[in-house]
């Protein structure tokens, strides 16, 4: 059994000397290294994560007081302007020519457990009149504070709370689930090259042996010991040997540039692949197995997500068939300073008394008559949410299922590797036996064909049942998010992501 193979592109394909070539020992450890330095995978999954990262920080930042600056300042007119005139108790058009200036500080603070803003600002205005009598006015609100609430209303900011941080959990879960993906696709880049590189060994070898039995059945022919028949049969197998060595040279040359590219190697880069040897876990703990899938991965969350949505939506349109006010209070102090035909000062507007300002106002919205649009909107709602509690009771189930399964299967891949690896062996072992019975003319050439098909399936079983070891332990890990050879849960380090 053979567990460490090279074969040089100058073997497959004699097109250039193996010096020319930089040559890559690569063991699936190194793999899975490179896959997570430079794969353009790894790149694909940073992003992404990085779009949900900066969603969350938006969201976030939207919870925190808002402060805005609003200047205009220079805004000059030279117009006539439709104005009433008190004396004559008529709207005329007078010219009038200007400059005003005006700037607003304003903040504003969401409140998310009622759904209200709390605000206050800041207002200083300013205007320079031209014309036969020249005056410039000031005007200050030094604060106003606020309240706007919506009674009886959706209140958005609460489903936020619940939904966003649920969102961003799901987020850090599916970019460890994208790294074991990467994994998976790794392994089976590596694996598939490594088949290739096997096929690529048995059909050099077999046209070997064919050159050489062809050439000690033609000896026994002569002396009566060999059929035309059987001589005919090892003419084909000879055929079919170089045949073989065609298409596997073809595949491994395609493998090999799926690998590189992959891993973002030079497409001239010579690889040397070395089998994994050790098996990390032999075994797994079922229950272990299905505490960490329903603890960790992200499609938990998924559902989670998925009910607490279609509950803000039932929510939302409920309140939308009943009475509905909006309430906004406010309070502050104002002063002007100047008055027609006499200029005022702008420190003027900020000292003395100044005039409070107050305002309440109550609106109200009922629906009277919408022709059951609203009710029908509300039973799509309650429907799509039942759906939804159902829909994500059989995904649990079936997640749970396949968690146990994943789990029975994986405990049974060594077994599977090691009884490969012992027919790998005993098949090789029989077919030089064979060849050497064949060779003393006690075989014939029907046995030597059989035991060469033997050998050479036994050889592809063991690397399939490797393959399939490691493909199902990283199909484990992506499904628990859990490390079974620290015995840990595999950490999210967002530090060193962002960095």
């Amino acid at each position: 059994m053979r567990k460490y193979f090279f074969i040089s592109t100058l073997l497959l394909f004699g097109l250039m000397p193996l010096s020319s070539q930089s040559v890559l020992h690569l063991t699936l450890d190194d793999a899975l290294k490179l896959a997570r330095q430079q794969s353009l995978q790894a790149f694909l999954n940073k992003h992404y994560y990085m779009a949900d990262y900066w969603a969350y920080r938006s969201y976030m930042a939207d919870l925190m007081p808002s402060v805005n600056l609003r200047a205009n300042p220079l805004t000059y007119s030279n117009a006539s302007r439709l104005r009433y005139n008190s004396l004559t108790q008529t709207d005329e058009f007078v010219r009038t020519e200007n400059l005003t200036s005006d700037m607003i500080l304003n903040i504003s603070q969401k409140l998310a457990a009622t759904g209200g803003t709390f605000f206050m600002h800041s207002e200083l205005g300013r205007i320079e009149n031209f014309g036969i009598n020249d005056f410039t006015q000031y005007s200050s609100v030094p604060f106003r504070i606020g309240y706007q609430q919506e009674l009886f209303g959706f209140n958005t900011m609460k489903w936020l709370r619940k939904i966003e941080p649920l969102k961003f959990e799901k987020a850090k879960k599916e970019y460890l689930e994208s790294v074991e993906d990467m994994h998976i696709a790794t392994v089976r880049f590596f694996f598939d090259m490594a088949r290739a590189v096997i096929r690529m060994e048995i059909a050099m070898t077999n046209v070997e042996n064919t050159n050489n039995l062809l050439q000690v059945a033609h000896n026994r022919f002569e002396l009566g010991t060999v059929t035309r028949e059987e001589l005919l049969y090892l003419r084909l197998s000879q055929n079919n040997a170089v045949i073989a060595l065609q298409e596997a040279s073809l595949e491994y040359r395609e493998t090999k540039e799926s690998l590189l590219n992959f891993l973002m190697l030079p497409i001239e880069t010579d690889i040397e692949i070395e089998l994994p040897q050790d098996i990390l876990v032999s075994e797994v703990d079922i229950q272990l197995v299905l505490q960490n899938a329903l603890a960790n991965n992200p499609e938990i969350l998924q559902m989670e997500q998925r009910i607490l949505e279609n509950q803000r939506n039932v929510e939302q349109a409920k309140t939308a068939r009943h009475f509905r006010a909006d309430v906004n209070v406010t309070y502050g102090i104002s002063k002007d300073d100047g008055n027609l035909l006499r200029s005022g000062r702008l420190d003027n507007v900020y000292s003395g008394d100044f005039n409070n300002h107050q305002r309440i106002s109550l609106g109200i919205s009922i629906p009277i008559l919408d022709w059951g649009r609203n009710k029908g909107h509300y039973k799509i709602a309650v429907s799509q949410q039942q759906i939804a509690e159902i829909a994500a009771q059989q995904s649990l189930q079936k997640f749970e299922q396949n968690a146990v399964t994943s789990a029975i299967s994986f405990n049974i891949q060594k077994s599977r590797v090691g009884s490969a690896a012992l027919s790998d062996t005993l098949a090789s072992e029989s077919y030089e036996l064979t060849m050497a019975r064949f060779r003393g003319g006690q075989a014939d050439v029907l046995r030597l064909t059989s035991s060469q098909r033997a050998r050479d399936n036994a050889r592809l079983q063991y690397i399939n049942a490797l393959a399939q070891y490691w493909d199902s332990f990283f199909y484990l890990r992506r499904l628990t998010l859990y490390d079974f050879e620290k015995d840990r849960v595999i950490e999210f380090n967002e530090r060193e992501l962002l960095r």
